[in-house]
C-alpha cells in the first residue's frame, strides 16, 4: 500500500520536471513523440490549446454571470453585464474554431504532408516546407527560453515542449526526432549553423556546383546551413 502511494506521489512530482526531461521521456516510451507510426506516415493529432482556455472561459462565464444576475436580480447594463456576454461569446467562437481535432501527416517516402482539421483535408504540401524549429522568447529576467514547435506552409503551428532554458539538450532531442520523421530542423535564430536541411525547393535554391578548392569537406554544408528560411519556401 505504501508503495502504490509513493509510486502516485513519483509520477504527480514529474509535473515539475524541466521541459526537456519530460520530452526526453517521452521520447523513450515513443521514438517519434507526438507522431506515431501508420501505415504509410507519421501521424500527430492534437486539440489547440484554445480549446481549453475557450472551455474555462465559458465556465466562467457560463456560471458566474447567471450567479451575478440572479443576486443583483435585475440587468444593470454595466460593465460587467458587458462582460460577461462578450466573454460567452467569445468563449463560443474558440469552443467552435478548436473543438475538431488538428492532424498533422507526413508521408514516410519523404514526398509531401497533410494538413486536417478534423477529417477535412486543409492542405497537402511538399516535405520541404514543413520542419521542427525552436522558438526563442527573452525574458524579463535576462533568461532565454525555448520551446519546440512543428510548423509549416499553411499549417497552423502546434508546440511540442514547454519553455525551458536548456537549450542544448533540447536541440539535441529535436534534431534526434527530425532525423526519424525526415524533415527539416531550424535554430531559434533565422541564421545559424545550426538548421539542418533535408530537403529544398528546387524551384527557389539551386546549389552551386562546388570547384575543386583546398576547403574542408564540410563547407558546403555550411553555406546551406547558413542560408536564410526564405530559400525555402
Amino acid at each position: 500500500m505504501m508503495y502504490k502511494k509513493l509510486h502516485r506521489w513519483w509520477h504527480l512530482n514529474r509535473i515539475w520536471d524541466p521541459a526537456e526531461v519530460k520530452f526526453r521521456r517521452k521520447l523513450k516510451l515513443n521514438s517519434l513523440y507526438p507522431f506515431h507510426k501508420e501505415k504509410d506516415a507519421f501521424v500527430m493529432e492534437v486539440r489547440n490549446f484554445s480549446l481549453y482556455i475557450g472551455l474555462s472561459i465559458f465556465m466562467i462565464a457560463g456560471i458566474g454571470g447567471p450567479i451575478y444576475w440572479y443576486r443583483l436580480q435585475k440587468f444593470s447594463n454595466e460593465l460587467f453585464d458587458t462582460m460577461f456576454v462578450l466573454l460567452f461569446l467569445w468563449s463560443l467562437r474558440l469552443i467552435s474554431y478548436n473543438w475538431q481535432k488538428r492532424r498533422i501527416c507526413i508521408e514516410k517516402d519523404g514526398q509531401n504532408y497533410f494538413f486536417y482539421i478534423g477529417n477535412s483535408l486543409q492542405f497537402c504540401g511538399e516535405i520541404h516546407n514543413i520542419y521542427l524549429r525552436l522558438r526563442g522568447q527573452q525574458s524579463s529576467n535576462g533568461h532565454k527560453y525555448y520551446r519546440l514547435v512543428i510548423n509549416g506552409f499553411n499549417v497552423e503551428e502546434q508546440e511540442i515542449t514547454s519553455m525551458t532554458t536548456n537549450k542544448q539538450v533540447l536541440e539535441k532531442l529535436a534534431k534526434r526526432l527530425a532525423f526519424r520523421l525526415n524533415i527539416n530542423y531550424f535554430d531559434s535564430d533565422d541564421i545559424s549553423v545550426g538548421h539542418i536541411v533535408r530537403h529544398t525547393n528546387p524551384k527557389t535554391f539551386v546549389a552551386k556546383a562546388s570547384l575543386p578548392s583546398k576547403k574542408p569537406l564540410n563547407a558546403k554544408r555550411v553555406s546551406i546551413a547558413r542560408a536564410t528560411l526564405d530559400a525555402f519556401y
